[in-house]
């Protein structure tokens, strides 16, 4: 749900005085015409916060309908951060500060206060990676078909290629997208978490074995790479022992203890989490570097694959939530 807050005023204030007291709060122009939008790049901000203004603007206050001469404005979207909505009630008391008038929260006058919880940089750092994760998963669930995998098989014996088979040819396209999708999240979620924690950061300025190509130094030099995107390419992020090496070094989280060992149902067979998606893993290499199809990608085993992917993210909220205090799932903190 949205909120806004509008500053009422009984008097012309100069569009330009308004643009340069908004510019110098750190709002910059929008597309739109006396709009502006404020956001903190640095792991602050979720939503952002928006501002308008307009002259002559009908509002209806307290029950009336009254003709403001100006009238500034200022929204959040739901999803808002704590400190999107302290951006916007500071931005609006400065307002008031400077121009007078009368603050109204969604047309009616009164008091208010920020009750958001306080999320850390590591927080939000870490619950984007989490969010692009999820909204990945969501696109691909709808992306499984059904397959006919006696026909398939029927085909194979016959020394035909089930060409004609689309069902099962898209299964096993999507298979590596399912891999690419857990690497992501583990390698995003490492580097965010290095980004934001100082102490993890020091780890990598401590190795004394490091020597580096020139051409990397060059990058480095011009900005085209920082120390962590030099530091995150020794890990291979869809190999958990190697991934596991960055977790517990720079996070402190034993993959396998900690997440993977955990037990799961998968056709009415209980499995460990790490053996089901090193399956798909070991899957996706024979597809991707050997060209080989796999026969058993119906729908049934690729919903199991889907729904090991979203415990996998279900158990790191879990873990990092009671453990760590890092709550990284946004739309349920916020």
């Amino acid at each position: 749900m949205g909120i806004e807050l509008d500053l009422l005023i009984d008097k012309y204030i100069d569009k330009y005085e308004i643009e340069e007291t908004i510019l110098s709060l750190g709002y910059e122009k929008s597309e739109y015409e006396n709009t502006y939008y404020w956001f903190d790049y640095d792991y602050s901000s979720t939503r952002g916060c928006w501002f308008s203004f307009g002259y002559d603007i009908q509002h209806f206050v307290e029950g009336q309908e009254k003709l403001v001469k100006t009238s500034c404005g200022t929204s959040t979207k739901a999803g808002r951060s704590y400190y999107d909505f302290q951006k916007q009630i500071d931005t609006i008391k400065f307002l008031e500060d400077k121009f007078g008038g009368t603050v109204y929260r969604d047309e009616e006058e009164g008091d208010f206060e920020n009750d958001l919880p306080k999320l850390s940089k590591t927080d939000i750092a870490c619950g984007y990676a989490y969010l692009s994760f999820v909204r990945n998963l969501d696109m691909v669930e709808g992306l499984i078909e059904e397959v006919d995998l006696e026909k398939v098989k029927h085909y194979e014996e016959l020394g035909i290629p089930p060409m004609f088979e689309k069902n099962y040819l898209r299964n096993n396209t999507l298979l590596p997208f399912f891999v690419s999708i857990m690497e992501n999240f583990l390698k995003t979620f490492t580097y965010r978490y290095i980004e934001t924690n100082e102490e993890a950061q020091n780890l990598i300025y401590k190795k004394k074995d490091r020597q580096l190509p020139y051409n990397v130094v060059k990058e480095l030099i011009n900005g085209e790479k920082n120390i962590i995107d030099i530091e995150i390419k020794e890990y291979s992020f869809q190999n958990f022992k190697s991934a596991n090496k960055a977790f517990e070094k720079y996070i402190g989280i034993d993959l396998y203890k900690d997440i993977l060992s955990h037990k799961i149902s998968i056709d009415g067979q209980e499995k460990t989490l790490v053996s089901v998606l090193s399956e798909m893993i070991e899957f996706r290499h024979k597809l991707i570097h050997e060209a080989e199809l796999n026969n058993t990608l119906d729908k049934s085993k690729m919903i199991g694959y889907y729904s090991s992917l979203k415990l996998l993210g279900d158990f790191f909220v879990k873990y990092l939530k009671e453990k760590r205090n890092i709550r990284i799932d946004l739309e349920s903190e916020l």
